[in-house]
């Protein structure tokens, strides 16, 4: 049973969606939050999903997760973000069930080492003793986990996948355009994710600020929402963006996906990252791509080759680099085309499933042995 108890849909849930729908049978499913984004889509897709609060600090959680353990007889369950962890080890501790834990960022990063970070940190590092087995979604974050006392036997390295068939993905320019009212003939960069600190949105209005009388065309599509959506909508207009900036809020993952390729470009600027689905779906659909070198990222796109890439939270290098893709449409293209390439062979789903499979009965073998030393933790 996965859980996943967000109530804003980002990466995280994509990929809890992605490995439902390769798990696919009558023994997998979906723990989530009642109309949540990601139960939602769940139940769209006809995948085995069970509500069972309307918010994640709900106390009954463990206990309606222990109902389900029991009912169900699963025996592996596989926890997406912090507060799921707390609650499914409470659960696992009662049910005896393997505990994975799957870590799609470094929360102290993600949130700029602020309160919540901390809390978040806290709550990973209370829940790790009883953890069967890591999942890290990048090397970065398989190297945080070491650093921090896990041993290398609890963890299992497995990138996220490109879920999409590009071919199957419509494109419509001049209907994003009548649609956010950018001009016909405007250049659109389209960034998704959720609004918050570890995503970098404030470096990337400062870099089209930046660019804005060189490049008038320019304009920007935010896909996403989060904490952070006033804050940026304040910013955007401080700094006389409006009519460059659109802020879309959350959209369901089939109208992002035809949003990013009906825009020029994809721009990602983190300051903390894993894998970003976000990222692979736009190289599966050959957009040129300007990222930060933030976690993961440089893992899986190379400079020159496949993206172009710059130090996260440098402002001027990332709107040097937003002006040398809108500047030389014919390096633009060439870049897209071989990301494309490169998602498609290196990164598809059967292979994550396969190694999610592994993980988990190797967090079943992991159990058995703590289950028959005693250790009840």
């Amino acid at each position: 049973m996965l859980i996943d108890l967000s109530k804003h849909f980002g990466g995280a849930s994509k990929r809890a969606l992605a490995l439902l729908g390769g798990l696919f049978d009558e023994q997998s499913a979906l723990a989530a939050l009642q109309e949540s984004p990601v139960a939602r889509l769940a139940a769209h897709h006809q995948y085995h999903c069970h509500a069972i609060a309307r918010h994640k600090f709900d106390p009954r959680i463990p206990k309606k997760l222990g109902a389900l353990i029991q009912q169900h007889r699963f025996q592996v369950i596989d926890t997406q973000n912090p507060q799921s962890q707390l609650w499914g080890r409470i659960a696992a501790a009662h049910s005896g069930v393997a505990l994975v834990s799957t870590l799609n960022s470094w929360y102290f990063d993600e949130h700029g080492g602020n309160w919540k970070g901390q809390f978040y940190q806290k709550l990973q590092q209370i829940t790790n003793a009883r953890v069967d087995l890591f999942v890290a979604v990048s090397n970065e974050i398989r190297q945080r986990l070491l650093s921090s006392g896990i041993d290398d036997e609890r963890i299992a390295l497995i990138p996220n996948a490109v879920t999409l068939e590009p071919s199957a993905v419509a494109s419509n320019h001049a209907a994003l355009c009548r649609t956010f009212d950018f001009p016909p003939d405007a250049l659109v960069c389209c960034a998704v994710g959720r609004l918050v600190e570890a995503k970098g949105y404030a470096h990337l209005l400062a870099a089209i600020a930046r660019i804005r009388e060189s490049h008038p065309r320019l304009h920007c599509l935010i896909i996403g929402d989060g904490e952070r959506y006033q804050t940026l909508a304040n910013h955007i207009r401080q700094m006389g963006l409006q009519r460059r900036v659109r802020l879309a809020g959350f959209q369901p993952p089939d109208r992002t996906a035809s949003l990013l390729k009906s825009s020029d470009l994809f721009v990602m600027p983190s300051i903390s990252e894993g894998t970003p689905v976000a990222l692979l779906e736009a190289a599966a659909l050959g957009k040129p791509i300007v990222a930060s070198r933030a976690g993961g990222i440089a893992s899986m796109v190379r400079h020159e080759e496949h993206a172009l890439l710059v130090t996260p939270g440098d402002d001027a290098a990332l709107a040097d680099a937003l002006a040398a893709l809108l500047d030389h449409p014919d390096r633009a293209h060439r870049l897209g085309s071989q990301a494309q390439t490169h998602a498609l062979t290196h990164f598809g789903l059967a292979a994550q499933v396969d190694a999610t499979r592994q993980a988990y009965e190797r967090a079943r073998g992991h159990a058995e042995r703590r289950q028959r030393t005693g250790d009840r933790r």
